[in-house]
């Protein structure tokens, strides 16, 4: 699947068959910055896991998203491989 985020006015694409997979490469791309990034597509993704200019309980809404208490470092740590993989296909559209 191909997701679209971007940041400021800066606009990309992500291939990966796992969303989460895709989140934690979006983060590692902006440098572990996530208030910053916007999801555009796809529209899933966008309605239902934005995490955008949250500053407070960020963390606590990245574990969310990656399915509960510590899930978003647990996934960092677990999966480096597949996440490696999918900032290979991240392409600049704008």
């Amino acid at each position: 699947m191909i997701y679209e985020y971007g940041a400021m006015s800066s606009k990309y694409s992500i291939e990966t068959d796992n969303k989460l997979t895709a989140y934690a490469a979006m983060i590692i791309q902006f440098n572990s910055v996530p208030h910053l990034i916007a999801i555009y597509s796809p529209k899933e993704s966008a309605e239902n896991d934005s995490w955008l200019m949250r500053t407070n309980n960020l963390q606590q809404r990245l574990d969310e998203i990656f399915g509960g208490d510590g899930e978003f470092m647990k996934y960092l740590d677990e999966h480096p491989n597949e996440i490696k993989e999918a900032c290979k296909t991240i392409k600049k559209i704008i």
